[in-house]
């Protein structure tokens, strides 16, 4: 990056509570954010936050599970801002359901959104890095879910895993090109996704706090100190990792939303975890 170039964030789903305190997190002068979500109008919110922070932002629309959208948002990024430095590509799609009962259309969802087109958005971008020649961090968002199984989310977690893979894959295979590749690993974050059931009162909330060790939930800022971190020179000897940001959860089992009684044999009743 020269001196006269702003250092350029591209960040995807940006408008989730994810997407949006890493966009606080890398807003400051001297730097371009670009916000990528479904839709541009989805990001107006948090991009005025980022602009009065002194960031130059750009918000932009695509479906990343269609690669020439992504082709062509990339290329608005770098006519704007000159090149792209850091990518942390977070969209990601997830939804319960019983293995049994999951529709094929169900599992496709997951595995365009979370696979493909992670896979897409980084591609794109990181052969962009490549041209330029001056190097860049890409950070993915994964899961817990993709090293330790959580129930119900088997469409989720096996995408997530092929993430954390990806991540590896990339890194081999960009370093040569001063590119680094980590993945972050949240575990049970406080969203407006996750609102619904965390507000139950002492149920899952309670169930969830007692597997943490930390005694507490994430927040979304927790993930983007994570990926600011992997993303600057500070972590510039740091490549190929998945990171877990869960309070500790998955060091006493993968915290989970459903339980079963196993010795129902032939009847899995799934019913909240309390």
């Amino acid at each position: 990056m020269t001196e006269s170039r702003q250092k350029c964030v591209v960040i995807t789903g940006a408008a989730g509570d994810i997407g949006c305190a890493a966009a606080r997190q890398f807003a400051a002068p001297g730097t371009a954010l670009a916000l990528l979500d479904r839709g541009a109008d989805l990001v107006e919110g948090i991009a005025d936050e980022c602009r009065s922070a002194g960031a130059n932002v750009l918000t932009l629309g695509a479906d990343q599970t269609r690669r020439e959208p992504v082709e062509e948002v990339v290329a608005k990024v770098v006519a704007e801002f000159g090149a792209i430095d850091v990518l942390f590509a977070n969209a990601g799609y997830g939804k319960f359901g019983t293995f049994l009962e999951q529709s094929d259309k169900m599992w496709r969802r997951h595995v365009d959104v979370n696979l493909n087109g992670t896979f897409a958005v980084c591609q794109v971008v990181a052969r962009q890095m490549v041209r330029q020649g001056s190097g860049g961090a890409i950070v993915v968002n994964a899961s817990s879910g993709a090293t330790q199984y959580t129930n119900l989310l088997s469409a989720y977690c096996v995408t997530k895993a092929g993430l954390a893979m990806l991540v590896q894959a990339m890194a081999a295979e960009l370093g040569p090109y001063n590119i680094r590749v980590n993945g972050v690993l949240p575990g049970v974050i406080e969203t407006g996704m996750t609102a619904p059931m965390l507000g139950n009162g002492d149920g899952q909330r309670g169930y969830l706090l007692r597997e943490t060790p930390m005694g507490r939930l994430g927040r979304p800022e927790d993930i983007a100190a994570a990926v600011a971190y992997l993303a600057s020179p500070a972590a510039s000897f740091v490549t190929g990792h998945s990171i877990a940001v869960d309070g500790g959860q998955t060091l006493v089992g993968q915290p989970q939303w459903y339980v079963t009684d196993y010795t129902r044999k032939s009847d899995a009743e799934w019913t909240a975890a309390s």
